[in-house]
């Protein structure tokens, strides 16, 4: 394993594509309210759609144009598979919209009866309204999703991949980008991310934005 942050005791980790199963079981763990469940639904169907999901995340970037994916994990120190999650979009500046767009990054949809296109219309395009508001085509490094284990949480996993995102950014020298949970958010409030006022782009969305500006480290 990959010790990625020095800053923080749980060491983080690339997942890679033996990895997705578990991957999947954190998914299914971490995200499991029933909104969350329409969009991700725990069913054959659900799965089969993750599994493509994670290996076109994990699948080698093949043009400096198109932003970049990681998948970034914390492992139980005990077994050794994935506790913790983090999908990060790195996006370069200038980035056209339907580059940048959720429809770019993730699957298509269609062929898969319980993954519905309208219910990810509804809730990944009020988020896309609000970044490009935000941010515009300035490059910035999002975090689309962060999930721990219930069984792994309060251990400072979560906090450990945020630091990664972080980190990255500064030496890119870009902002964040991130649509936070009720649950997420102190812990992005303690990392620098500071909750932004989009209501002139949108009336009613499932997260509320949050931007770490710019820094750099000297």
């Amino acid at each position: 394993m990959g010790n990625l942050s020095a800053k923080t005791l749980p060491i983080v980790d690339w997942a890679s594509a033996s990895d997705i199963p578990d991957l999947i079981a954190v998914w299914w763990d971490s995200f499991n309210d029933d909104f969350i469940r329409r969009i991700y639904p725990q069913t054959p169907d659900g799965r089969q759609w993750l599994e493509r999901a994670f290996a076109k995340n994990l699948a080698p970037r093949t043009d400096p144009d198109i932003p970049a994916t990681e998948v970034i994990i914390v492992r139980d120190p005990d077994t050794g598979l994935p506790a913790a999650v983090a999908v990060y979009r790195i996006i370069p500046e200038g980035s056209d919209a339907a580059r940048r767009s959720w429809r770019a990054r993730w699957p298509a949809l269609g062929d898969l009866p319980d993954i519905r296109e309208d219910v990810w219309t509804e809730f990944y395009d009020p988020m896309e309204k609000t970044q490009a508001y935000l941010l515009g085509s300035r490059g910035h490094v999002y975090l689309e999703a962060l999930g721990t284990m219930a069984q792994h949480r309060k251990k400072g996993y979560g906090t450990a991949l945020v630091q990664y995102g972080n980190d990255l950014a500064d030496k890119l020298g870009v902002e964040c980008y991130l649509d936070a949970s009720d649950m997420g958010r102190p812990v992005y409030e303690a990392n620098g991310y500071v909750v932004q006022d989009t209501s002139a782009v949108v009336e009613k969305r499932a997260g509320v934005s949050m931007v770490r500006p710019r820094t750099r480290k000297d």
